[in-house]
């Protein structure tokens, strides 16, 4: 009993592959299966020595750590699709601020400096002499020498006359004349004797027309507005004495003073205003698609590995 499940655990670890391992295959499992079989003894019950497994003969490609790998082939089934790439275009809108320039009106106060003339007019006393023609009319005595009479005193005013000349100053009408010269012009009718003529057939003497011209002096006048100063005699009689006279000439004292003067006016000033920009900008969105699948079956090589190492022991292990 003991022998066959030896054999049976042999037989599973080299591979029941459903009829795809290779003839080889089989008949290493094969000779395999009869080395184990001549290790067996006679009598089953007196087993006491381990089984003895060539490891040189065991199926399969050495490889690291000690290990064997036999190569199956299996078909499995797959879902094949028809793959591709699906877009969609589509346009995004993105804004951003940017700031214009704008004008607005306001008022500023602007100032001019203007300059302000402040006069004093004062009078000074001062005296002054004219030009005057003075007449005296005297009284005289008439009495006789044959009467004697009592001396009577009396008070007689004698006509004092003063005669001034005053000046003025008229606007008036004052010819302003020049002398020009006047271009005088006249025919002046020249015989042409040299010309031969008919003197008896009382044909004309041939003659031509010569104008002479001469510059004649000429007086040429205009009426121009002068302020002209004139002179006029005034004759006054008083019965009083004369004094000096005291006239009074005004002086004018004058001084500078600015003056500012202020105003509003409206002017532009310019500023920055925040005005959004958008632009539509286009996206692509794309996804992969799997269409149409199938269902395809298809080999594989599939790598079976194991460890010889771990198949021998004793039989009281197995």
């Amino acid at each position: 009993m003991k022998v066959k499940t030896l054999l049976l655990s042999v037989f599973l670890l080299f591979g029941i592959t459903n009829g795809n391992i290779s003839n080889q295959l089989k008949g290493k499992i094969s000779n395999s299966s009869s080395i184990v079989k001549r290790a067996i003894p006679d009598k089953l019950e007196d087993l006491t020595r381990a089984i003895i497994i060539d490891e040189d003969k065991l199926p399969g490609i050495d490889v690291k750590d000690g290990q064997k790998c036999v190569q199956k082939i299996i078909q499995v089934q797959e879902t094949e699709y028809d793959r591709g790439l699906e877009c969609q275009h589509t346009f995004k809108k993105k804004c951003h601020v940017t700031y214009v320039t704008d004008f607005s009106s306001a008022p500023e106060r602007r100032c001019e400096t203007t300059f302000k003339k402040n006069c004093h007019i004062s009078f000074k006393a001062v005296p002054y002499t004219e030009k005057v023609k003075k007449c005296h009319t005297p009284y005289t005595k008439k009495c006789g020498d044959e009467i004697q009479g009592e001396l009577v005193c009396k008070d007689i005013y004698e006509d004092f006359c003063e005669t001034r000349f005053k000046k003025y100053d008229i606007l008036q009408d004052e010819p302003e004349c020049e002398l020009v010269k006047d271009l005088r012009c006249k025919n002046i009718t020249i015989d042409l004797l040299h010309i031969p003529h008919d003197n008896d057939g009382g044909s004309k003497v041939p003659y031509a027309v010569k104008e002479t011209c001469e510059n004649w002096p000429k007086q040429k006048c205009e009426l121009k507005k002068k302020t002209v100063q004139k002179i006029h005699p005034k004759t006054e009689c008083k019965k009083v004495s004369r004094e000096t006279r005291i006239q009074n000439i005004p002086e004018e004292n004058c001084d500078l003073e600015p003056e500012e003067n202020c105003r509003l006016e409206s002017t532009l000033v310019p500023k920055l205003v925040p005005k959004e920009n958008c632009v539509k900008v286009p996206k692509e969105i794309c996804v992969n698609t799997k269409k149409n699948p199938k269902t395809i079956t298809k080999p594989i090589l599939k790598n079976w590995c194991y460890d010889p190492k771990k198949l021998s022991g004793n039989v009281d292990k197995l």
